[in-house]
């Protein structure tokens, strides 16, 4: 999911972590377990390139969070409403699915982070979600048109937003219940799907809308 820094032993050291923190969690992870992963005796590279254990984890969250922003093309507030919405869903899909099984670390994280938070979550949301968030209300405010709530493009955030992360956070289940689907060759399938079934919904709201008028 998140691009890797190119320094060699740092670049170990994230990998690693990333995949001892989905692993363990970022609480019961252990440097010494990171510094195994990685490959390197010295237990001090940490301190050494990232100050400690914490400020590993809160760079990582950082990457995690801030690859959506790092993605998306820089001329998204010049497109359509509709423009919009396709770019969001593509995007999070490539995000998510793309590399398969090292999207799966990341995932796991996120789902730490969402059922155990860590006391960096807050900083990390606002810091890369709010602005984000507030951005993609307008867009759905947008697509809905004249009449349109802030609970109705919140809502409108929250359905997509499930669309999205089904796969990624259900994949004990699906996986099981479909065994020959393998998101990281259909994430650009999935995505039409996502945006084709997402404008089918808007629609019905906008019909609903103007017969209220």
């Amino acid at each position: 999911m998140a691009s890797i820094p190119k320094e060699n032993t740092k670049q170990k050291l994230i990998e690693a972590a990333i995949k001892v923190f989905a692993e363990k969690g970022f609480r019961d992870a252990t440097v010494r377990q990171i510094c195994k992963q990685a490959g390197t005796a010295n237990i001090n590279a940490v301190n050494y390139y990232f100050g400690s254990k914490e400020q590993l984890y809160k760079q990582i969250l950082a990457m995690i969070f801030a690859e959506y922003d790092k993605q998306a093309p820089k001329d998204f507030p010049e497109k359509t409403t509709e423009e919009q919405l396709e770019i969001y869903i593509s995007t999070f899909c490539k995000i998510l699915y793309q590399e398969g099984e090292s999207d799966s670390h990341t995932t796991a994280i996120l789902v730490e982070e969402f059922t155990k938070p860590s006391p960096f979550l807050v900083e990390i949301i606002d810091t890369f979600n709010r602005p984000r968030v507030q951005r993609l209300l307008i867009m759905f405010k947008g697509l809905l048109g004249e009449g349109a709530t802030d609970d109705m493009a919140r809502d409108c955030l929250v359905s997509v937003s499930g669309q999205l992360l089904y796969y990624s956070f259900a994949r004990p289940v699906f996986s099981r219940l479909f065994p020959d689907y393998f998101t990281e060759n259909s994430h650009e399938q999935w995505a039409a799907h996502v945006f084709k079934f997402t404008m089918g919904g808007i629609e019905a709201y906008k019909r609903e809308l103007e017969t209220k008028g």
